[in-house]
Parts: C-alpha cells; sequence; structure tokens
C-alpha cells in the first residue's frame, strides 16, 4: 500500500460503475466435486482505509437508572456487548447530481481497510412492523425498501469522526435492457408516486397506533380505577365520547396494520380483509422496481386505486389527530382530568433485541 495512503485518517476507493444486474452464483465442477460461492453483495462496492478505528459512541444511559446498566446484567453479557462495540461506525451518505440526499447508513469505522455496500436503493420510506421485524430477524425478509435509483451519476460522502472523504459513481443499466425512454419515464413516476405513499402511509399508521395505544390505555385504567376511593371520577359523557372516539381509530387503524389474530381454531370463521394499505403500496412499488418495463394495465388501475384509498385514509387520521382527539382532551382537561397524549413511536430493533437509531 502507498505509504501516503497509510499515513492518510481515511481514504476512500471506489469504482466508477455500478450496474443494475444480479450476479447469479457461481459453480465450479472438478471430477465428483462441486464448489458453490455465495452471490456477490449486489450495489456498489465501497472500500476506504481508516488509520484509527472510529471510537465507540457512549452508550445512552436512562436518567431513570439508579445504577450503572452495565452492572446489572451478567458479567459475560457486558463482555460480549463491549466486544461488539470495540468501535464505531462511519456515517455514509449518497447525493444525487443536484445535491439531494438519497440514502444513509453506517458503515464499519475499524482501522484499516473497510469494505461495504450500497445496495444503489434510496432511503427506506418506513420502519418495519414489529412483524416485519420478526421476519427480519429470521431471515425470511428484508422489510420496507427503497426504491432503485435511477441512472446517472451519484456522490458519496464518506465521515469518520471529523473527517471526511467523497468520491463519485456512476449507476448504468444493465446493457441487455431495451426500455424506450417514454416507458422508463411512466415507471419513473409511478415508482416515484408509490414512494410518496409508502412515506405517507408508514406516517400515519405511526400516528393512528400511537393514538390508538394510548386510548385504549387511558379506557382500560379507568375500567381498573372504578370504584377506588382515591381515583378521580370520569364522567359518564367523557366516558361515552372515549368510547365512540376508539371505535373510529380502531377501523382506520385497520386501513393500516393487520389486528393481530389469536392462535387456535375457536371463535367464528375468519373473515377476509384486505392488505393494510402500506402493504398494498408496498407490493406494488417492488413489482414495478423489480421489472424494467413501463406499468401495465392492471398496475395503472391498481396505483389509482391505491391514491384515492391512501389519501381518503390519510385524511380520517388526520381528522382524528387534529380535531377528534383535541376535542375529547378538551373535554377532559375541563373536567380535571389528565388529557390523552399519542404513544411515541417504538424504537426500531435488530436481531439481537437491541434498540437501534431511527434514520
Amino acid at each position: 500500500m502507498d505509504s501516503n495512503v497509510a499515513n492518510s485518517p481515511l481514504t476512500f476507493f471506489l469504482p466508477r460503475t455500478a450496474t443494475t444486474w444480479f450476479l447469479r452464483q457461481r459453480r465450479w465442477s472438478a471430477g465428483q466435486q462441486m464448489f458453490t460461492a455465495k452471490n456477490p453483495p449486489y450495489g456498489a462496492l465501497l472500500s476506504y482505509y481508516l488509520k484509527e478505528a472510529v471510537p465507540p459512541e457512549a452508550a445512552k444511559k436512562n436518567k431513570d437508572d439508579k445504577s450503572d446498566a452495565a452492572e446489572q446484567r451478567p458479567s459475560r453479557e457486558a463482555s460480549s456487548e463491549a466486544a461488539e462495540k470495540k468501535e464505531g461506525k462511519v456515517k455514509i451518505t449518497v447525493l444525487d447530481k443536484d445535491g439531494k440526499v438519497v440514502r444513509e447508513f453506517d458503515g464499519p469505522g475499524a482501522a484499516g481497510v473497510n469494505r461495504t455496500t450500497w445496495d444503489l436503493r434510496q432511503n427506506p420510506a418506513a420502519e418495519p412492523t414489529p412483524e416485519q421485524e420478526q421476519a427480519i430477524a429470521a431471515g425470511y425478509g428484508f422489510g420496507p425498501r427503497g426504491p432503485l435509483v435511477e441512472l446517472g451519476e451519484y456522490t458519496i460522502k464518506i465521515k469518520a469522526g471529523d473527517k471526511e472523504a467523497t468520491q463519485k459513481v456512476t449507476v448504468e443499466d444493465d446493457n441487455r435492457i431495451t426500455l424506450s425512454a417514454a416507458d422508463r419515464r411512466a415507471r419513473h413516476d409511478a415508482i416515484e408516486k408509490l414512494y410518496a405513499m409508502e412515506k405517507t402511509t408508514g406516517k400515519d399508521r405511526t400516528t393512528i397506533q400511537g393514538i390508538q395505544t394510548a386510548l385504549t390505555n387511558a379506557r382500560d385504567q379507568w375500567k381498573k380505577d372504578a370504584g377506588k376511593p382515591n381515583a378521580p371520577k370520569i364522567p359518564d359523557d367523557i366516558v361515552k365520547a372515549a368510547d365512540e372516539l376508539q371505535k373510529r381509530v380502531d377501523a382506520v387503524a385497520e386501513k393500516f396494520a393487520r389486528p393481530r389474530q389469536a392462535l387456535g381454531n375457536a371463535g367464528p370463521p375468519l373473515e377476509w380483509k384486505p392488505e393494510p394499505l402500506p402493504n398494498q403500496v408496498q407490493d406494488l412499488l417492488n413489482d414495478l422496481d423489480g421489472f424494467a418495463a413501463a406499468p401495465g394495465g392492471q398496475q395503472q388501475e391498481k396505483l389509482a386505486e391505491l391514491t384515492a384509498l391512501v389519501s381518503q385514509a390519510s385524511t380520517e387520521v388526520q381528522g382524528i389527530s387534529e380535531t377528534d382527539l383535541p376535542a375529547l382532551n378538551k373535554k377532559m382537561n375541563d373536567a380535571g382530568i389528565p388529557h390523552i397524549v399519542a404513544a411515541p413511536p417504538q424504537p426500531r430493533r435488530g436481531p439481537g433485541g437491541a434498540a437501534q437509531s431511527d434514520r
């Protein structure tokens, strides 16, 4: 390695082009033996040199903790966690030709040459649901992901501490793909509409589920406290208003997430219901994103249908969060009862159960 490179704090190596085709498994037979290798990572391979490892981020301590969290865990678990956090992460940002951020993710921060991959996709539009997180942890899925970027030149920035390096990469198409300019534009427009809808449904799902959780918890607490001498008396009109709001919230929430059903065969027969809107949007987006062609007739019809459904559902969420819930809270405040605050979104968790930052 060049001595100048070895002495520099951060050096970035990157191929000039990244194609959008998939590479198949390579097999080679010799006599009775068969050698099989994994598919190479899909996308632009990023290689960079760090003279020193990136310091790990300080663990955030809960202000309510009475003692150090490490002292409360078994020593084996604490030492394992310390080994995993021996170095921090570099911050990787991908920008398009106009300087707009299209992707942000972390890369390894060990001393020496590091390598990671940009999968040529934009940022995911939403966080995965608990069910998707379980599938990801078990290796059965990848959850929400952004669409593939358009062809063209992109700038990749890698930041390690206060040091930063940039390089450009050109995303090219598979030369076996034949797609007219009109078809490419139609495909791009449809994908962008669905990508925006995916962001909307993800945000609305978080909002309505937060309200649903807070309202359910408040009503359950009222029932538990009923009859207790020191518990506040909830006026009948507030109880009725909360019950009615709960019905509306539950009905709208079903458009964004399917309620969990009990296991077993007991109870009434299952009723068919359409997939939640985020799932429908994501499925159509994946169909268009995974095939190089203009949207077909059925896909165009589905796009028009989803456009109307997402708009209507978003209006309902907005009405509940900006009108209905504040109206109930005003009644509660007037009666001297603590009002209902929507539950915050739960942090995304990795396979080991550790919370990950929302990026």
